[in-house]
């Protein structure tokens, strides 16, 4: 049996899952991708994700949108949103829900090359800005560019933005200095809810290892926990501030090689961390849990179970971008791209899980 993206949760894990469905299908191969999502004080959920036509992206993806007002049991018709002929669209930055009317959306463009060494093979990529007042039924103009690294720059934190108690917003950051070289993790601030960012703080770099897609939580002790990738298969770290991002703690390895990063406060102050399993190639959505603020982590399975195939081409859409809400009904949706099916096809999967914390 065919198992590739459905849910493997261990039976004492904290999290249960409800139910579990694909969203947006449709017949052609295709593949949808780098899914964020947001939830508005009124309960709505807005999504963003990009389409493309196949799994091998050829600089012709489309970012769409789309809503819904009950929990994640139906969604409106995905809406083209953003789109540029010969780049490849995906969120920089994804949703950013400053207020119910200012909800900001991280666009982003990137030119893929297959035939180019690394972990990003690109030549061209450019990050910008638009704002939606009325809860994603509506979008402004394209900011103009933001570049807060030398090179690639990227709004990465799928849980930003946190707002400090001076009422500034802080929001993780990734960065470049060259072509898919010299990556970083940190954070920066705006104090004019994204009009503008200050440089950022680093968290994480190295003279040779290269780090991206941080996600940061604040816990109970108010001080921040900082999850962060790792390239060229080395463990995720971990780093702390106990002053509002101004300065963080030396990162640390922990147990899992996670991309993709996303956290999730559970009810009981237990963490979760989503992620794209990248120990062995093994091309899942897997997470795992702390109850020490971080300080261990156990693994609790799969979100979205591994390909029995190969593991993805160079320029291939990867599964993972995993991002979640918590539902009026108490429970969390979830929100992930798989692996590519026995059809070449990714559909987003939509998962409800209980928090049994």
């Amino acid at each position: 049996m065919d198992m590739t993206g459905e849910p493997d949760l261990h039976n004492d894990a904290p999290v249960a899952v409800r139910s579990s469905r694909r969203l947006f299908s449709g017949g052609e191969p295709h593949a949808h991708y780098s899914a964020s999502l947001a939830q508005l004080g009124s309960g709505r959920l807005v999504m963003v994700f990009s389409w493309s036509r196949g799994v091998q992206r050829q600089n012709n993806g489309v970012m769409l949108t789309s809503r819904s007002d009950d929990d994640g049991a139906t969604w409106t018709t995905p809406e083209a949103i953003y789109a540029k002929p010969g780049w490849d669209c995906m969120h920089l930055g994804g949703l950013m829900p400053f207020s119910d009317t200012r909800l900001l959306l991280g666009l982003g463009r990137i030119q893929m090359d297959p035939s180019l060494p690394g972990d990003e093979p690109c030549t061209g990529w450019y990050m910008s800005m638009t704002c939606s007042a009325d809860g994603g039924e509506t979008w402004g103009p394209e900011s103009p560019e933001i570049r807060l690294f030398p090179e690639w720059s990227e709004l990465y934190g799928a849980s930003n933005p946190h707002r400090l108690d001076d009422g500034r917003h802080m929001l993780a950051v990734i960065g470049t200095t060259g072509r898919d070289t010299g990556w970083q993790a940190g954070v920066c601030f705006t104090d004019d809810e994204g009009e503008s960012y200050s440089a950022p703080v680093i968290v994480a770099s190295h003279p040779t290892l290269g780090f991206g897609d941080m996600d940061i939580i604040r816990l109970a002790d108010g001080r921040y926990l900082a999850v962060a990738r790792v390239f060229d298969g080395h463990p995720s770290v971990i780093a702390y501030s106990g002053a509002d991002g101004v300065s963080w703690t030396e990162p640390r390895p922990i147990k899992f090689w996670g991309a993709n990063i996303k956290l999730q406060r559970l009810r009981s102050g237990a963490l979760l961390c989503a992620y794209r399993d990248e120990q062995g190639n093994r091309s899942g959505v897997g997470c795992s849990v702390s109850e020490d603020d971080g300080a261990s982590w156990r693994r609790i399975g799969w979100l979205a179970s591994p390909s029995d195939g190969p593991p993805p081409a160079a320029g291939d859409v990867r599964c993972g971008y995993p991002d979640m809400a918590r539902l009026g009904n108490g429970h969390l949706g979830c929100v992930l791209a798989p692996s590519a099916d026995a059809d070449g096809i990714i559909d987003l999967r939509w998962l409800e899980l209980v928090d049994r914390t």
